[in-house]
């Protein structure tokens, strides 16, 4: 019979597959003991369910995905965030004259895109050629630092650094549905201000005091675990053209909540890195300002009159 039970842990029905043949759960990644012999093979097609590979995984054409990278992954989850945000009452001028602006800048001063020679574009050639996929033979596919350079730089489109139409088979990473999701964990080890999730809120509020808005890093992190901020299952707002599985998992899937000391001493990291202009004064009449902080807080508090 066809395997729609829900999760244990998550309650939801949105299972995949490893290797051996166990199912796992696509939301909280919990394992259980079924295994794929017992269900039918309709329920697989319908319900795309997704193998996780440990060996060699050719991209055909007709799986209906195009090669993407990490920072592109990671731009979708700001554009999420951003929009979120948005939709909370901040600026809407926040998601691309600002935090557009910072990722920009991010991107250009760790060598990840508009600059002469991309970080990892040494790496994807070399893999290219190992596979033995002239890809400059071709005039008609564009180069990664094509892409990089023709792309607009706002957080607008859904895949703004490769194009759905660009076929490089070769350079795909075998364990990840990106191109360099290994190589972006080993260099994650090394560099510390190498893009991770909990960075993205670092981002966003870092943005969110360049604008002065009414929102503190503690409202912030309450919005994230309230939900009404993209975060813990990110990775289900991915397009269905950025096949994600792998080592993507451990880079955009997490299991906890972010530190307030995380966000906050790893945004102070960000603006020194970026090197950026001083921000905004904070005046007696800014909802930031401390005293206007401490009303804020003892209204909350709800203290009785007397």
């Amino acid at each position: 019979r066809d395997f729609s039970e829900r999760c244990a842990q998550c309650s939801e029905v949105n299972w995949g597959l490893t290797d051996a043949g166990g199912f796992y759960c696509r939301s909280c990644h919990n394992v259980i003991e079924r295994t794929r012999e017992a269900v039918s093979a309709d329920f697989v097609c319908n319900s795309r369910v997704q193998t996780i590979s440990k060996g060699s995984r050719d991209r055909k054409e007709k799986d209906g995905g195009c090669e993407w990278y990490v920072c592109e992954g990671f731009q979708l989850v700001l554009k999420k965030q951003a929009e979120a945000l948005a939709a909370l009452g901040v600026s809407p001028q926040m998601k691309d004259e600002v935090l557009g602006r910072f990722w920009r800048c991010y991107l250009q001063k760790s060598k990840q895109a508009y600059c002469i020679r991309p970080a990892g574009a040494a790496a994807k050639a070399s893999a290219t050629c190992e596979s033995s996929t002239d890809v400059d033979s071709d005039p008609g596919t564009p180069s990664l630092l094509q892409l990089l350079s023709e792309s607009e730089g706002d957080l607008q489109s859904e895949c703004s650094f490769a194009s759905s139409t660009t076929r490089l088979s070769g350079s795909t990473s075998a364990y990840s549905g990106s191109v360099d999701g290994s190589l972006y964990l080993k260099e994650r080890s090394r560099e510390k201000l190498r893009m991770t999730m909990p960075m993205t809120l670092s981002f966003c509020y870092m943005a969110l005091l360049w604008l002065r808005e009414p929102m503190t890093l503690s409202d912030l992190l309450r919005f994230v675990v309230e939900g009404h901020i993209p975060y813990l299952n990110v990775f289900q707002h991915f397009p269905e053209k950025m096949k994600l599985y792998g080592l993507d998992l451990r880079i955009f899937c997490v299991e906890s909540w972010p530190a307030y000391e995380e966000v906050h001493d790893t945004m102070l990291e960000l603006a020194a890195f970026l090197d950026l202009p001083r921000f905004p004064e904070v005046t007696p009449s800014c909802f930031l300002h401390p005293d206007m902080l401490c009303m804020k807080y003892l209204m909350e508090a709800n203290l009785p009159g007397e």
